[in-house]
């Protein structure tokens, strides 16, 4: 199955989101979420090509969030949106993109982060192959 679409999962109103505006210019299909369940139903579901997680509301509810994501599914990249710079990400966590840049950028570096996650895991499964 080719994974096309992008989970975002937002605290923040988001009808009005710009960051929600630049992700959809990645060229995936997007599903925007607040809940949990919808997000937990369709990362289940193993369609989603990446989950983006928006860190708006508080550092420790995304962390949980996405450990709880990975225990349920350990392919899926997990990327976190922050406007604060994050020294050290948790390993459940493959990548962190800014927002407070131009959010023109934040589409090319969602695509960015999921080149390079992309490439690691590949490389991770030709290591396991050998």
């Amino acid at each position: 199955m080719k994974h096309d679409t992008i989970l975002f999962i937002s605290t923040q109103k988001i009808c009005d989101n710009s960051v929600l505006t630049a992700i959809k210019a990645t060229g995936y299909r997007v599903v925007s979420t607040t809940s949990t369940q919808a997000m937990a139903l369709l990362f289940i579901m193993h369609c989603t090509a990446v989950v983006l997680l928006d860190r708006a509301a508080s550092e420790n509810t995304s962390f949980e969030v996405a450990q709880d994501l990975r225990a349920m599914c350990h392919d899926v990249p997990i990327i976190l949106l922050s406007a604060t710079p994050i020294s050290s990400l948790p390993p459940h966590i493959d990548a962190c993109v800014s927002t407070a840049r131009p959010i023109a950028s934040l589409t090319s570096a969602v695509l960015r982060a999921l080149a390079l996650i992309s490439d690691r895991h590949q490389r991770g499964l030709f290591k396991q192959a050998s």
